[in-house]
């Protein structure tokens, strides 16, 4: 048992040291922020009013010290200040009115995420508001990213780069980045949604900058003719996503809505196993809101703006064994609105519009009302202009350290301190040089997804082989390297 609890300290003392940033540290709204270095998290308090509201993220320090916060179309340092080339970006037909009257009301539509390889710059990648549906719902044609320099402005950071576009004149499911974070435990992978479709816009960051990949088709895309919100969310392992379809229209009986499921790989960027459940309004939900996976990811959860669902989804029928776990309480006029992981193994749920209080899923991995929800068990002080906005800042797992990923490639065997590969990037030609003398060695060049594209086998004895890879497509590929003893190691290279 000692063994065990020692080696779990040194599995946290290790990810601490090695991870730039956590998530100890949630922005909620006005003057408020919600801190996890202590458990349980207190309240805080700061002296700077922004306006927040469902598109606020944050982003904190492997410490947990608030580094920088974002209300969708300014970002705002450390504290509290706009940073002096941090505003007006984000431009839309509906966006760009809220420069100046409002709130952004768009949830998951940024996020920070730190540059791979270097601890003073981060990305914000944002969604604008272009288009409406007919209804209350603002849709995106263009996901774009700004970079932030942490060093700039005394150590307070500010925008070197904003509005570069990765998606452009597209109709985009309105908020719903999401991002996980990569099996190299350094890099990370970010999706965004095509608007009733089933096309995933594929984003790789890594030590070389940031990647548009090639899309993905999966699930059924949702085409009906009713408005339709979509938000989604990972699990806390980063392995699964879900997105939850609500419909609302004027006409009865309302259609049904849906929650789709996947599973998501760490090494490949892709998702899989897709699943549908099928929700019935009439009895269910009539305006679902969020969904959010156990840490154990065997239950789902989800709400409507009174209702708590819970869906365990090792059942054989999902939907039919699916568990009320709590309500509003009566009397009261707030709707439950996102859900969110934190580290401390709870599941916290925000109030639409902003209230003085955050409602807790404390044992989410339990069946049923065993997982102990309790409404307002967080509270802000009901005395001056406090607030918890209705967004929950949105990342991924920073925590999460390395997978042993093979993107369907044997295990390396040989030292990677045997084998080096120049240049890389590459616009061409490369060189395999080994420490050793490379005889009867098999060199293999595979695609993200572990797809064969060639092999070049050199029977010769040499410390150096020139591979020509100037035929592929610009973009991120593996090299499989095997000797004649079978020993294998496998290096990944940026075409370019």
């Amino acid at each position: 048992m000692k063994k065990a609890i020692l080696f779990l300290l040194l599995i946290v003392i290790t990810v601490s040291n090695v991870c730039s940033q956590s998530d100890k540290f949630w922005k909620l709204g006005y003057y408020t922020g919600l801190d996890f270095k202590t458990l349980p998290p207190q309240v805080i308090i700061d002296t700077t009013l922004v306006c927040m509201d469902d598109a606020s993220t944050s982003i904190g320090d492997n410490r947990g010290n608030l580094l920088f916060y974002t209300n969708g179309f300014e970002v705002y340092n450390k504290v509290g200040a706009k940073m002096p080339n941090g505003k007006n970006f984000n431009a839309g037909f509906y966006s760009s009115s809220y420069y100046t009257s409002g709130c952004y009301p768009q949830l998951k539509s940024s996020i920070f995420l730190p540059f791979p390889n270097d601890t003073n710059k981060y990305y914000l990648l944002y969604e604008n508001m272009q288009y409406s549906d007919g209804g209350n719902n603002f849709l995106p044609d263009k996901l774009r990213f700004l970079i932030i320099d942490k060093s700039l402005n005394g150590g307070l950071g500010d925008v070197i780069i904003k509005d570069s576009i990765l998606v452009g004149n597209d109709t985009l499911e309105a908020g719903n980045i999401l991002s996980f974070k990569h099996a190299d435990g350094a890099s990370y992978w970010l999706l965004a949604r095509k608007y009733h479709s089933n096309k995933f816009y594929r984003i790789l960051i890594d030590s070389f900058g940031i990647h548009k990949l090639p899309d993905q088709f999966l699930g059924s895309p949702y085409t009906d003719s009713f408005s339709v919100l979509e938000i989604s969310n990972t699990s806390f392992d980063n392995e699964k996503a879900a997105y939850i379809y609500q419909t609302y229209h004027a006409i009865n009986p309302m259609p049904p809505g849906q929650i789709d499921l996947y599973n998501f790989d760490r090494c490949s960027g892709f998702l899989s196993n897709y699943n549908k459940i099928i929700l019935n309004y009439t009895t269910d939900t009539v305006f679902a809101v969020s969904v959010c996976f156990s840490p154990n990811n065997r239950f789902l959860y989800a709400t409507d703006q009174y209702t708590l669902w819970q869906f365990d989804l090792q059942s054989q029928n999902i939907y039919t064994n699916k568990k009320v776990v709590g309500k509003r309480n009566n009397g009261e006029t707030y709707i439950f609105w996102q859900m969110k992981n934190a580290i401390d193994g709870k599941i916290y749920i925000s109030n639409g519009g902003g209230t003085k209080s955050l409602h807790v899923i404390n044992a989410p991995d339990s069946l049923g009302l065993a997982c102990n929800f309790v409404q307002k068990q967080i509270q802000i002080p009901t005395t001056g202009f406090y607030y918890a906005n209705g967004g929950l800042p949105n990342e991924p797992n920073f925590a999460l350290g390395k997978l042993n990923c093979d993107v369907g490639i044997e295990t390396p065997k040989i030292n990677a301190n045997e084998i080096s590969i120049f240049p890389n990037p590459t616009e061409g030609k490369l060189l395999v040089i080994g420490n050793w003398l490379l005889m009867n060695i098999k060199i293999q060049v595979f695609d993200l997804v572990g797809k064969l594209l060639f092999q070049q086998i050199n029977n010769s004895t040499t410390q150096q082989i020139e591979l020509d890879v100037s035929a592929l497509n610009d973009g991120i590929y593996f090299i499989k390297i095997t000797n004649e003893q079978g020993n294998i190691t496998t290096r990944k290279i940026v075409k370019q």
